[in-house]
Parts: structure tokens; sequence; C-alpha cells
């Protein structure tokens, strides 16, 4: 017969091979045996990975810890009280239940009962009724208040860009923020019988550009971006500084982005970014951007162009101002809207302003964005000289990653 002794190590290694997350749950002492190594306790697939069940989003959202306060609120899948064994002493008998709440203890001395209370550090004597009747049933969960409306000042937008506009938006420090965006090449509005139609699912059939990149903060006031985009395969990456925050007795936000293009793989025809986003919030509904920009040699191709060119494609360099609006219409659904003229420099033949319109819907860790476009560029400088007479489809992607614990 095998003895207990050959199973312990077994038992001992499936434990420590859980997640990190699950194996904190499972090594709780109040934590109910049925819910303990099994992915369902946290996720909505038994095997464990993708969204996560409404215990698996609360234990997120309390940073993976588990509480006092925790446990009372998620009681189901605790213990209300957790019992010593039975220690002999000199006069007796010793045994302590110690309740899921944390703050109190049940000691039993010789068949007496006492309540230790180590917030208070009191020590009363109880009945013997009132000591099970603690043990079995725990105290009720705090009270559930309303979370407050927090003001659009202090999380002006849902994520770092409307659609192509950065935000001002603070990134904060050690949090990654994953960009993706697509382009549809056909268009839908705006070209007569050029359109796409429903044979084409409007648009959805045609080519597309996806681009892809992220940023993580570094301080309160400053943070790194890096992004690739297939058109002209270009390197986009840079950095955030932090300038002015609305609150209090600072009556807009402000920040100002440095970036560097280059195509090719950042081989060749490098252009320089310099953004000042600036915004203002109304209440907690609405939210004003206007935007400066400048970009240094947006033009690659300015030393080749002939004297009878238009001026507009004879300059090197090209400033805009970027234009835009966030309008919550639902608590996580607002409209965004962007309009970027070109007020100097290089501007492309045909070309047209750049602007997009559509729905950003934000959950608990994703933006998703529908949005309306007539550029299909998406870095900095191509997004402002790449416009058309055409609306195509598009939508962007955002999700933000905390360095520990989202």
């Amino acid at each position: 017969m095998l003895s207990l002794a050959y199973f312990i190590p077994i038992a001992q290694a499936n434990l420590f091979a859980l997640p990190a997350f699950l194996l904190r749950f499972s090594q709780d002492p109040f934590s109910r045996p049925e819910y303990r190594g099994r992915c369902s306790t946290c996720h909505i697939n038994p095997k464990g990975g993708g969204p996560r069940n409404a215990f698996g989003t609360a234990f997120e959202k309390n940073k993976h810890i588990v509480t006092p306060d925790f446990r009372l609120a998620w009681a189901d899948h605790f213990l209300p009280s957790t019992t010593s064994t039975v220690m002999p002493t000199g006069g007796g008998e010793i045994k302590a239940t110690f309740l899921a709440d944390g703050k109190d203890t049940i000691l039993e001395i010789d068949g007496q009962h006492y309540r230790l209370n180590e917030k208070t550090a009191k020590l009363e004597k109880i009945e013997s009724q009132e000591a099970a009747k603690l043990a079995e049933t725990p105290p009720p969960p705090p009270t559930a208040t309303a979370e407050p409306k927090l003001p659009l000042k202090d999380q002006p937008t849902f994520d770092h860009y409307l659609v192509n506009l950065p935000t001002t938006l603070p990134y904060q420090p050690g949090v990654y923020s994953m960009r993706f965006t697509h382009r549809f090449e056909n268009p839908v509005l705006g070209c007569g019988q050029n359109c796409s139609d429903i044979g084409r699912l409007y648009g959805l059939d045609g080519f597309s550009f996806s681009s892809f990149g992220g940023e993580v903060g570094i301080t309160r006031w400053m943070a790194a971006t890096l992004y690739r985009s297939p058109l002209d395969t270009t390197i986009e990456m840079g950095g955030v500084f932090q300038l002015l925050r609305q609150k209090g007795k600072e009556p807009f936000s402000a920040s100002a982005r440095v970036s560097i293009e280059g195509q090719n793989n950042f081989q060749e025809h490098f252009t320089t970014n310099l953004v000042f986003p600036i915004s203002r919030s109304i209440s907690n509904v609405a939210e004003l951007f206007v935007e400066p920009m400048v970009s240094f040699h947006a033009n690659p191709f300015a030393s080749q162009a002939l004297p009878s060119d238009p001026k507009g494609i004879t300059r090197s360099n090209q400033g805009a101002i970027g234009l835009g609006a966030s309008i919550r219409f639902r608590p996580r659904t607002a409209f965004v809207m962007e309009w970027t003229p070109r007020i100097a420099g290089y501007h492309e033949i045909g070309s047209r302003n750049a602007y997009s319109f559509g729905i950003a819907r934000s959950t608990n860790g994703h933006v998703f964005e529908l949005v309306l476009t007539n550029t299909l560029g998406t870095v900095t400088s191509r997004a402002v000289d790449f416009g058309s007479e055409r609306l195509a489809l598009g939508f962007n992607i955002y999700r933000r990653l905390h360095g520990s614990g989202y």
C-alpha cells in the first residue's frame, strides 16, 4: 500500500504549477476547496485564458490581492471561518477559530469561548451559541457606494488618440499601451461610381493597411512611442512630454510630442514631427482639441521638383493645425471627429485636408473605434498629407497593459 507521503510531493507540484494569481487564491486559508486550482474560478473558459467571469474581473480590479473585504464581498468563494487544530495545554485544551473578516478570532479554552478583536485589542467572553454563529455566518459585506462620475478633466478621453490625432490623456509609469489601426483602401462614400457597393461589402473585400505600435509610460510626465505602418514601410518612434493637465487652476491640458519617421523600415527619407496637443474639457461630456504641428522634410522629393511645378510640391516642410472633439453620449461610448487643415508648406497635387469621424467604445481594457476617414496614412506626417476626396472604412483598437497586476 502506498503511503500518504507518496502523494504529498505530487500535490505540491500541481499546486505550484498553477498560474500565479490562481495560486494566490488557492493558498488563501479561507478559499473554498471546490474553487482551488480551477481555471474556471476566474475565467469563462474552463481551460483558462480569454475573458474573465465576474469573480475574475473583481479579483483583477482588487489587484489580485485577497483582502478581508474582498472575502466578504465574494462570500460564496470563501469560507466564513477556519479552525486550528486542538492544542493541549497544562490546564486543558485550546482551539482558535479565525474569521474571514480579518478582525476577530474565537478562542475556545477548556470549553469556554472568548472573542479577540485584533483592531481594538479587546478580549471578551461570549456564549457558545454566539461563537458558533460567528463561525458559521460572516458579517455582511461592506455597503457598496455608488462610484462617482469622473470629471472629464481627470480622464479626458478613452485613449491616447482620437483617430489619428494624439490626445492629452496622461501616461502612467510602467503602463503599456498597444495601438492597432486598420484602413480599407476601397472607398465607401464620396466618389460617385467608383464607390464600393454591396457586392464588395462596401470596401471590406478590398486591400487594406494594418499598422501596429505601442507606448509605455516612463514617468508621470514622459512616455516613449514606437509604431510601424506598411505605407512606405514606415517606422515612427518618439517621445511624449506632459506639460499641463486641466486640474485645479490649470485651464487646459497640454503636451508635446516629438517623433522621427523613417521609410523602408527606418532606412531612408526621415521626417521629424513636432505636435503640441492642447485640450479643454466641457463638463464631463466633451473635450475639444487644438493641435499645432510641423513636419520637417515631409516631402522627400522636394529636391527633384521642377521650377514649373506648383509651389506645394516644391516645399520640403509642412505645417498644419489639428482640430478634434470627443463627445460622450453614453458612459463608455463617444462620437469622435478630427480635421487637420494644412496651413503652410508641402501640399501634394490633388490631395485634400485629412478628416475622420466615428464611434469609440471603451471596455475594461480595450478601446475600439469604427471610423470613416479620407486618409490611409496613420503615422503623423502621412495622416496629414495623404487626404483624398474619398471616404474609406477603418477601425482602431487600443489595449492598455499594466506592468504589474489590468
